[in-house]
This record gives structure tokens, C-alpha cells and sequence, in this order.
């Protein structure tokens, strides 16, 4: 009796068909793939059987369309001509398919007619006639019901963007989409409407390769939103997996209707020269995420696809460098509409303030962990992802949430791992609740669950922050709620990061909900100015993106009219010839226009009209109704373009000695460079002086042989350090580049200035700074020692200084004054250590022969110093950057420069600047609260400390010892302030109290060196947290009231609420009424210092 191979079957059999899938074909750089039908439930009628050996049988069944199916046991079958399609069914009863006639007629029609007419004559059966362009038609409530469903706004209005651009040009086009709102659904469109030819799509990562794929594989959701019929076949897809080395590599480009690959396989080392071969190949290029187009060899290789339509698909134009994508951006979908239309949620920004390194990323884990818990505990579908730049750095992360959050299942992500696929599954299935990462779950990747961001390193730039967040605001279901992210704001990084979120696009001031982040704060005036501002030129759109007024930063520098009104959008009456206004933009309610100019002049060196120059120029006009004023800012300095002026509304431009009126108000203004225009011969009509000649410049002016020209310096107004420059023909400028409304800001300052007529320019340098070279030291006494410049100008961490055992960072450290050595002309200081005490010692010389030196005077090991990637030994970093010395006199020693007034002052100190206490139970010997292991409560900072307390400061730190700030720091939080008092203790260390002036200089020295603290919270609290965790003695903390987390608390409110600074200086030992003439002098040589510095008016707590 014959054997069957099949179970008895009822006469129709409800089959769930296994997907048929074409591949994988493996070729030399990846493999092809194609499902060439879906998963179906089909019910199949028994049509017979076919004989499969001598004795074996297998039944055969009909699809309702025709086909015929044979059901076997056995792999290594030859399917029959009569047979459509061979099904084999396992042990477990599965089914999968041994062969089919699509496959093999497919294979057959690429080798015999070849691959290219195989593949159009595919495509078209697949797509022709099958794509509608239809739009869903949602409910009030953002649902879709059956029937209703299409593509959503943003795709479609990007797909008759794609078809209208590529029925006229060829260029590269951008589409701008924010994440979430349908990028890839908008690909797979492009592909089934407009593209018969092989189509090239190229992916930044890994993961988003894979997910790309699956998409192209079965068209995703084409079929379900009823814009592809049903019936139309899948395209064929290849995977770049490897580099090509050769134009053989290149066969996966001519056997598929897609072609995914990642720019690093594509664009990486050997394939640069191959990039006109696989051009030749394809029909279309398709770029996602092109932001990261800004590599050279990555714009190389897109560039061999000129006069091919090129997509660039991108969530942010911005590339990491911060400049726009080049190409024409022919849609924008904004991100306020992304919002509007429900494919965003709000994002909540839970800033973290940790300036230790070490501390950080368990400030960060515990505060994502709390936010994922409560998630989670509201029965929302959360997951996390913490986010970092190296498998190192995640690795170590992974074990901070290991021991935090077991329950949790952390899971550790990198490309090096052989089950990626596994871990990223288990993440979606939820058994894991947080994923520790690199790029891998980057930008593109799809899980709508990912709602809380821990931020632990931050991407490489805005446009890459700007996709993270994104990603993590996709609208998928009810149990998926706000998304949330974490981040160190204690990080630089990160702050700039979000303001320039928020000066790149002006949405995100909606779309981002910040608790604390600078970026509300400081740029909310820009972001309405960027939103307000009307374009009225009527060039054309084509290259938009290239001039974008969002991202202009015009150099502060200004001509000033007078004028009493203001007609912008005449203009264009006063453009000298050969300027052609390229974009122009107008502010109404501020009274500014501004814009860009395209000038084309001859070159000079060629006959040739069809060779021009190409130069291009920012204009900025701004009325300040205020005080009759136009002001006219422009990079272009060849003009003073009185035309335009006169074209909207000037009269007159201020010039001559007026325009130095701008140096008013401006204290120690020390000039770098001062410009003489000489009387008499004309062959010396005009002479720049800098360093030690300005005096003989200014000398000049006073003189009467010459006239003042151009000036140019730095000082200080208003408690900050400002740089200014002044022409005589009427030019003011400083050395910044800022946003307009800024720009804006300082020219009304000047003008103010301007039109004071208060200010007497004849008294202007009578104050001012002059240097002058000298051979010996000056006579007066050293109020106090400080770092260079240069040094002072870098963050605390950033400086260290290598001992004999140990590396020492800034934090810790202080140049101590030992000895002025008046005979030799030097000066003997210390640099010494809170835990390590003395480093080393050093003299400095005033040397007629090399202006001066420094020399390490201790024995032993010579100092090192390193900032950032400069070391050098710091004698020799001294004799380049010599320590400052303050002078009692207010005069400034600068290496060999003696830096003083041109008309020294008579320095005074009011009475009311004295307070008088009651030093009752008070040791005047003893200074520190703090010594041998105990606490001292005789001790003069305890005394003051008590009154701090009382009076209810929420901080009360004590930071004395080598490299404080102040002997105490106190905060208070007020209704509109932050108050930061810097208080500065001396015991009386003279036989008689108050006798001798070394505790007056001692105290007044430490006084003026914490003036780099002013308006400098985040910096000041980051000093404090440093020095809190480098004790020394037995001691637990440096706080006597507050915590850290309290000064967390403070750093977080200075975003809305200001630093104001007091400064006391405390000495029991010195007498109000009885003080020496010799120690008033001191003390009103600190005060006056402190007051034209920073500004602040600095009380003296004393006795009677």
C-alpha cells in the first residue's frame, strides 16, 4: 500500500501561509532580500496530490487566486511545473516555504534579460497605478477611524513637495521632518509614487540600517493607511554591510529596487574612488539624518551624484557643526506643528547641578530613576535609556544602575556585542526597563516607550540633542506619557547646548518645559525677536537655508546718526551701487531692519567681466526713539554708508571728539592701542602706539602736536570687565559677536553715552591706566599677589600643578607674598596647598637687561603647571605670564610694567564704611574656626559665623585655608536676589590690637582676590563642592549651615534670580577710631579697587 505524506484534511483547510521571502542571496559587501508576499490566513481547497517518490505522495491544495500548493516532509524536493509553490510542514505541523514560481521566475528574467530590465519591468508591475495620494482625516480627538486613514499632513505635504521640486530641478533637496512624525513611512512613499529605478537610501548607525530595512521589506504601513493597494508587490531591498573595494563589489547596486547601507560602509577609507560607479547604478539617493552630511568624504561621495534627484531627510537642518545642511530645504514641517497636530509631547528638562566628575553620574542615575519609578508607578509604559560617548564610559554607568535599580534589569548596549538583536527585543518586550548605551539607540531608532532620557554624556552637538529629545516624544497609545530629560548643567556642554536649541529654532520654547535652564531665561527676549521678525525682500527661496536669519551674529560695532524718525523699507534709495540686498528682514516693534548684501566686484587682476569676487556684508539699522538716535552696524568697514543712513531717517553723524564720550563711566580703563594723527609733515600724518608707548601717545594729545585718532582698551562699568574701541571719524566697536537684540542693547548703552553731555572728554584720560616700562621696583607697598590673566581666565579645574608626589588643582591653591626684596628689586612668593601646605618658592626680578624674570627659589623638584594641553615648568610659565601685583597706591605691576593712573587719585575711606561689634568672649588671636582636629568657638569666623546663622543665611560655608574664595562664604535667597556675602577674617597679630598694617594688607589682599567671584555662581558653587570634599583634619563637612543639596538649590534659582555680591572685611584687632593713617590707606586702596571693579561696596567689621 502506498505511503502518504500528508494527514487526512477536511475538504477546505483554513492555512496560515508563511511569509515568502526572496534570500538572503549573499553577495560581496552584504546580501539581498525581499518578501516577495506577507503572512496571510488563507483557506485552500484539496486539489489532488502529486507523486513526490515511487512510493510517497503529497497532497496538493488550490489558493483561491489560482495557485497550486504541495504539502511535504522532505527538503530536497524539485518543485513540479504544475506546482506553484512547495510547502514544507515540520514536526510541529509550521509551515515554510522550499520554493516557489515567483522566485524562480524572477531569478530567471534577471539572467536572461539582465538585472536592470528584470528589476524596472518588477517595479513597475509592483507600483504602477498603485500608490494614492490620500490624507487621513482624524476625529476631534487626533483618533482615525477605520476608512479614514491616510498619510498624515507633514507626509503628505512632503511627498507633493518631492514630486513638484523633481519635476523642475535636479539639485539636492532637504525635507525637514521632526522625529516622530513619519520620516520613513514618507521614504517608502517616495519610492512606490515617484521611483522606478534602483534607490539608494544611506543611514548614519547600525540599528537604524536594520530598522530601515525591515520598512523597505514589507513597505510598513502603506497597505493599512490605504495609500498603497493591497495587491502591490514589495521591493526588492540589498544590505551594505561592508565597504567596497572594487567596481565586482558593486553587483548588489544592479540586482535590487532598494539599497540600504550606513554612510561609514558607503563613504569610509577605500570606497571614496567607487562613489561615480555606484551613482551610474542607481537612480535616486536618499540621505536620513543628514545633519551628518558635513564630512568631507561624505559630501564627496553625495557630490558623485550630481544631476540625480537627492533627498536629504533630516529631524533638525542643522548639521554637528552647528551650520545648516547645504541644499534646497523644499519642506519644513515645524516642530510648534509637530506638536499641534499630536506627534509631540512635552518634554520636561530635570537639570542636575554636579561639578565633581565623579559624582555625576550617580547624580544623574538617582534622579532618572526617580522619574522612570514615578512614571511607572502612574502605570505609564516608560523605559529608560541612559546615554553615553564610549563602551568604557557605558560600562561603567551600567554598574551605577546595576546597584541603584536591580529590579529594574538594567541592560548594557554597545556594537560590540554578537546579541544586539536579542537585547534590544528584551527592551522592547519590556523585561528590561533600562538600556545603558552608546550611539546605538540613536538617532531614527523607533521605541515609542523610551520616555526618560538620562543624559550622561552629551551628544557631539545641538542637532544631535535636538533628535535625542525627539525621539523620546513619539505619540504611541494611552499608558505612554510626557517625556522627560536628564543632564548635568554643572557640564558647560549642556548649557550651551540648550541655548542654542533655543536661538536655532524658536519652537523649542514652547516644546521643551525647563525647570531651571539658562536657555529660558536668556534667550526668551531672542526667541520672540527670531519669531517676530518679518522677512520683506522678495528674492527668491531656493537657497533659503542658506542665509538664515536665526543664526546671524553680527560683531558689536556701530556708526551713530542722529535722526527723528525712521523709514526702514527705504532703504534700499541709499544702497551704494553694486550692493543687492539678498535677504532682508524687519522688527517692527524694536524699530530694527536688517540684512545681508551680495556685492560682485571687479578682480583686479584680470580683464575678464565673467571672473567677479563674491563678498557678502550684514547691515544692521536700529532707531532708538529714546534719545534721537540711528544706529548702523555692518561687517562692512569700507564706508560709512551716510546714503543709507540719510535713505531711512538720519540727519547727522556723530564724529569727532564727541564719540569719545563712549569711554565715560568706564573705570581702570587701560589702553591697548591709541592712534595719533599728527600735525605738520604729511609723510607722518598718522602713528598706532601700543604697550609702553601709549603714554607717549597720550602725551602727544595733551601736548597739541597731534590729535586723538583711534582708541581702544579694556575696563570696567557696571561690576563687569568690558573691551571698547573709538574712531574719530565716528566708529564704535567691542570684540563680541551676538544676537541683534543684544547688539541692539550695547548701542543704546553707547548712545546714552553719546548724548550725555555730562560726560567731558577733556577729563576722560586722567583716569585712565598708563603702563610704562621700569628698571626698578615702584616704591610703593604690595597690596596684593594674583594669578595672570591668563590663568584667571580658565576654570579651576582645568589648572593643575604638579608637586613633588602629587598633582595639586587650582581649587586648593594660592600665591602667598613672603618678602620685597627692594635692593635686589624682587619680589619672594610661595605657592601653597591646603592639604600638601608649602609647594614651592619663587623670586621674581625686575631686570633692566630682560625686563624681568621669574626663578623657583625652593630646592628639590621644579613645579610643573598644566592647562589644558600646555605643561611646562611654572618658573618658565611665570617668566611669559608673570604673577600680578596689586599696589597700595592702585597702581598694578605687570611683569615690568607699571600700570597707574594717568592722574593718580586721593583714595579715601568713608566713616560709614566702618561697623563696630561687640568682640565679647572672642580670642582676637584666633582666626580659624577650624584647627587641630576641632572646632574653636572663641575664634573670630565663629563669632561672625553665629551671625550669619542667626540672621537665617540658607548657606554658611567656611572655606578657609590655601585657595578660598573668602574665610566664609553665606547665601541667602531673597525675593529677587540671591545674596552671596564674602567675609574675610584677620586676628590681630600685633603686640598692641590693631598695631600693625600687615593684618590690614593680609586681609584687604584676600578681599580683592575674590572680586573673580562675582556673578559667578555655578563656578563659586562648584569651588565650594570641591573644597567640601577634600577635607583634611577629621572634618565632615565645611558647612555650617546648608548642604549641598541646598547650594544645588541656589545654583538652580540664579538662572531666574541674580548673584548680588557683599564683601566684609573682618578685624577685631583694628579700631574705628583709632585706626592709623598708615591702615586707612591700605583699606581705602581695597575698597576703591573693589568699587571700580565689580562694583560693590565692600563694610568693614572692626572694633570701636
Amino acid at each position: 500500500m502506498a505511503q502518504f505524506d500528508f494527514f487526512e484534511e477536511a475538504a477546505v483547510e483554513v492555512f496560515s501561509l508563511p511569509a515568502l521571502n526572496y534570500g538572503p542571496v549573499k553577495m560581496a559587501i552584504g546580501q539581498i532580500r525581499a518578501q516577495l508576499r506577507p503572512v496571510a490566513e488563507v483557506a485552500l481547497v484539496p486539489d489532488g496530490q502529486i507523486r513526490i517518490s515511487p512510493r510517497t505522495f503529497a497532497p496538493v491544495y488550490k489558493h483561491p487566486e489560482g495557485e497550486r500548493y504541495a504539502i511535504v516532509r522532505r527538503r530536497n524536493l524539485t518543485r513540479p511545473d504544475d506546482i506553484d509553490g512547495l510547502l514544507l510542514r515540520d514536526s510541529s505541523g509550521k509551515l515554510s516555504w522550499l520554493s516557489h514560481r515567483l522566485i524562480d521566475e524572477l531569478e530567471s528574467a534577471g539572467n536572461a534579460d539582465g538585472w536592470d530590465a528584470a528589476l524596472a519591468a518588477y517595479a513597475a508591475a509592483a507600483w504602477d497605478g498603485m500608490f494614492r495620494f490620500r490624507t487621513e482625516s482624524p476625529n476631534d480627538d487626533g483618533s482615525v477611524d477605520s476608512g479614514n486613514e491616510g498619510l498624515r499632513p507633514p507626509q503628505i505635504g512632503a511627498l507633493h513637495a518631492i514630486g513638484a521640486h523633481w519635476s523642475l530641478y535636479s539639485q539636492p533637496a532637504t525635507i525637514v521632518m521632526p522625529t516622530g512624525t513619519g520620516k520613513t513611512e514618507t521614504m517608502l512613499s517616495v519610492l512606490a509614487a515617484f521611483v522606478r529605478k534602483p534607490l539608494l537610501v544611506v543611514v548614519p548607525s547600525d540599528a537604524l540600517r536594520a530598522q530601515t530595512v525591515r520598512k523597505f521589506l514589507t513597505l510598513g504601513l502603506l497597505r493599512k493607511l490605504g495609500v498603497l493597494a493591497q495587491d502591490a508587490g514589495n521591493p526588492i531591498v540589498g544590505i551594505v554591510t561592508k565597504v567596497p573595494k572594487s567596481i565586482s563589489d558593486l553587483e548588489i547596486f544592479e540586482r535590487c529596487n532598494v539599497i540600504v547601507g550606513t554612510m561609514s560602509s558607503l563613504a569610509g577609507p577605500g570606497a571614496e574612488r567607487l562613489g561615480p560607479e555606484i551613482a551610474q547604478r542607481v537612480g535616486a539617493l536618499i540621505v536620513d539624518e543628514a545633519h551628518h552630511i558635513g564630512a568631507d568624504t561624505w559630501s564627496a561621495f553625495r557630490d558623485a551624484f550630481a544631476g540625480k534627484p537627492v533627498l536629504q531627510f533630516t529631524a533638525t537642518p542643522f548639521r554637528r557643526d552647528t551650520k545648516l545642511v547645504d541644499g534646497q530645504v523644499i519642506y519644513n514641517y515645524p516642530l510648534k506643528r509637530a506638536q499641534q497636530d499630536g506627534y509631540f509631547k512635552p518634554i520636561t528638562f530635570e537639570p542636575v547641578y554636579e561639578p565633581n566628575p565623579e559624582q555625576a553620574d550617580l547624580a544623574i542615575a538617582e534622579t532618572a530613576l526617580a522619574q522612570l519609578r514615578e512614571d511607572l508607578d502612574n502605570k505609564l509604559n516608560h523605559l529608560m535609556m541612559a546615554r553615553c560617548s564610549t563602551i568604557e564610559r557605558a560600562s561603567a554607568v551600567f554598574e551605577v544602575y546595576r546597584k541603584l535599580a536591580p529590579d529594574l534589569n538594567p541592560l548594557l548596549v554597545h556594537s560590540r556585542q554578537s546579541d544586539i538583536a536579542k537585547r534590544i527585543e528584551s527592551l522592547r518586550a519590556g523585561t528590561n526597563r533600562i538600556a545603558v548605551c552608546v550611539n546605538m539607540l540613536g538617532e531614527g531608532f523607533d521605541l515609542p516607550e523610551l520616555k526618560v532620557a538620562a543624559i550622561h554624556d552629551l551628544h557631539k552637538s545641538l542637532a544631535v540633542l535636538l533628535q535625542f529629545t525627539g525621539r523620546f516624544t513619539r505619540s504611541s497609545g494611552e499608558r505612554i506619557g510626557d517625556a522627560s530629560v536628564i543632564a548635568n548643567i554643572a557640564e558647560p556642554n549642556v548649557s550651551i547646548a540648550l541655548e542654542r536649541l533655543y536661538s536655532e529654532d524658536a519652537d523649542w520654547n514652547e516644546l521643551l518645559s525647563e525647570m531651571s535652564s539658562a536657555a529660558a531665561k536668556a534667550h526668551a527676549r531672542l526667541v520672540a525677536f527670531l519669531d517676530e521678525a518679518q522677512r520683506i525682500d522678495k528674492g527668491p527661496d531656493d537657497d533659503d537655508a542658506a542665509i538664515s536669519h536665526q543664526l546671524l551674529r553680527p560683531g558689536l560695532s556701530t556708526l551713530t546718526y542722529e535722526a527723528k524718525a525712521f523709514a526702514p523699507k527705504r532703504f534700499i534709495d541709499g544702497l551704494p551701487k553694486g550692493y543687492v540686498p539678498y535677504r532682508v528682514w524687519l522688527h517692527s516693534s524694536s524699530n530694527t531692519l536688517f540684512f545681508v548684501t551680495r556685492n560682485e566686484p571687479y578682480i583686479k587682476w584680470t580683464r575678464s567681466k565673467s571672473v567677479r569676487d563674491l563678498e557678502w556684508a550684514i547691515f544692521v539699522l536700529h532707531y532708538d526713539h529714546a534719545n534721537g538716535l540711528l544706529y548702523l552696524s555692518t561687517s562692512d568697514k569700507t564706508s560709512i554708508f551716510e546714503g543709507l543712513a540719510q535713505a531711512v531717517g538720519a540727519t547727522k553723524l556723530i564724529h569727532g571728539d564727541t564719540i569719545f564720550r563712549c569711554l565715560g563711566r568706564i573705570s581702570r580703563l587701560q589702553f591697548q592701542n591709541v592712534g595719533v594723527k599728527k600735525h605738520g609733515r604729511r609723510n607722518l600724518s598718522y602713528a598706532m602706539y601700543t604697550g609702553a608707548d601709549v603714554a607717549a601717545a597720550l602725551g602727544l594729545t595733551e601736548k597739541g602736536s597731534s590729535v586723538k585718532a583711534n582708541l581702544s582698551g579694556m575696563g570696567w562699568e557696571g561690576g563687569r570687565q568690558v573691551l571698547i574701541g573709538c574712531s574719530l571719524k565716528g566708529r564704535i566697536w567691542s570684540r563680541d559677536y551676538v544676537p541683534i537684540p543684544q547688539l541692539n542693547d550695547w548701542c543704546e548703552h553707547v548712545g546714552a553715552k553719546l548724548v550725555d553731555r555730562s560726560i567731558d572728554t577733556s577729563k576722560l584720560i586722567d583716569n585712565v591706566l598708563i603702563p610704562s616700562e621700569i628698571v626698578t621696583l615702584p616704591p610703593a607697598e604690595i597690596l596684593a599677589i594674583d594669578w595672570p590673566f591668563e590663568i584667571l581666565r580658565q576654570t579651576e579645574e582645568r589648572v593643575v600643578f604638579t608637586g613633588v608626589t602629587a598633582e595639586h588643582s587650582m581649587t586648593t591653591t594660592e600665591l602667598t607674598l613672603l618678602n620685597v626684596d627692594r635692593a635686589a628689586n624682587a619680589i619672594d612668593f610661595a605657592i601653597d596647598e591646603a592639604l600638601a601646605g608649602r609647594l614651592g618658592e619663587f623670586r621674581f626680578t625686575v631686570d633692566a637687561a630682560r625686563g624681568f624674570r621669574v626663578a623657583q627659589t625652593s630646592g628639590g623638584l621644579k613645579i610643573g603647571v598644566t592647562i589644558g594641553k600646555l605643561s611646562c615648568p611654572l618658573e618658565e610659565y611665570f617668566s611669559s605670564y608673570p604673577p600680578i601685583f596689586r599696589l597700595v597706591d592702585l597702581t598694578d605691576l605687570d611683569g615690568n610694567l607699571h600700570i597707574a593712573p594717568q592722574s593718580p587719585q586721593d583714595l579715601v575711606i568713608s566713616e560709614d564704611r566702618f561697623e563696630a561689634w561687640d568682640w565679647s568672649g572672642v580670642d582676637r588671636t584666633k582666626e580659624s574656626y577650624w584647627k587641630g582636629g576641632a572646632g574653636r568657638q572663641d575664634s573670630v569666623q565663629w563669632h561672625v559665623a553665629k551671625q550669619y546663622v542667626e540672621a537665617g543665611f540658607d548657606i554658611v560655608f567656611d572655606d578657609d585655608d590655601a585657595g578660598e574664595a573668602a574665610d566664609l562664604v553665606c547665601m541667602k535667597l531673597e525675593d529677587e536676589i540671591i545674596r552671596v556675602a564674602f567675609v574675610h577674617c584677620k586676628y590681630s597679630g600685633g603686640q598692641n590690637a590693631g598695631e600693625r598694617v600687615k593684618d590690614v594688607v593680609e586681609v584687604s589682599s584676600q578681599a580683592i582676590r575674590c572680586a573673580k567671584w562675582n556673578a559667578k555662581l555655578p563656578q563659586l558653587s562648584q569651588h565650594l563642592k570641591l573644597r567640601n570634599e577634600r577635607l583634611k583634619g577629621g572634618r565632615s563637612s565645611r558647612f555650617i549651615a546648608g548642604t549641598p543639596a541646598d547650594l544645588n538649590k541656589l545654583v538652580k534659582l540664579n538662572r531666574f534670580k541674580p548673584m548680588q555680591s557683599e564683601i566684609l572685611i573682618v578685624q577685631p584687632g583694628l579700631s574705628q577710631s583709632k585706626r592709623t593713617k598708615e591702615q586707612s590707606t591700605v583699606l581705602a586702596a581695597a575698597l576703591t579697587y573693589l568699587k571700580e571693579t565689580i562694583g560693590v561696596d565692600v563694610t568693614i567689621i572692626c572694633d570701636a
